[in-house]
């Protein structure tokens, strides 16, 4: 039952910080907020891959990318470094747990959940390095 708890947890944290596109905007601030949630996400993709192994330079590639988006649109956001910090901090750690659940859980079903929800939570972000 905790366990249950837990994974609905991260769904709905990965709920709220999965901004749409739409909420792309012109406003540094929101600009602030996807990038970030990218970063983080994109770091624990690209740590899973180490440990795991293969993939890990594409994914570099990618942390890389939203990591100079962040970097661009960080000093006109209005929101100070801790805040930034907290919310990469937040997408990895979410992330994280997805991509270990789905890894390593001994439950299948549950393993092919964490893995859908990775999967989904990382479609934002990879949408924005299409566009």
């Amino acid at each position: 039952m905790v366990a249950l708890k837990t994974f609905i947890g991260l769904f709905g944290l990965l709920s709220l910080l999965a901004m749409p596109l739409a909420a792309l905007t012109d406003a540094p601030r929101e600009r602030t907020q996807v990038f970030a949630v990218c970063l983080g996400r994109a770091s624990a993709e690209m740590e899973h891959r180490w440990l795991i192994g293969g993939g890990a330079e594409a994914e570099q590639d990618r942390r890389a990318m939203f990591e100079m988006l962040l970097d661009t649109v960080a000093p006109n956001s209005g929101l100070a470094g801790p805040q930034i910090l907290d919310m990469r901090i937040r997408a990895k750690m979410a992330q994280a747990q997805l991509l270990q659940i789905a890894t390593f859980h001994t439950d299948p079903d549950r393993k092919r959940r964490a893995a859908a929800a990775a999967r989904q939570a990382m479609r934002p972000c990879s949408a924005l390095l299409l566009s």
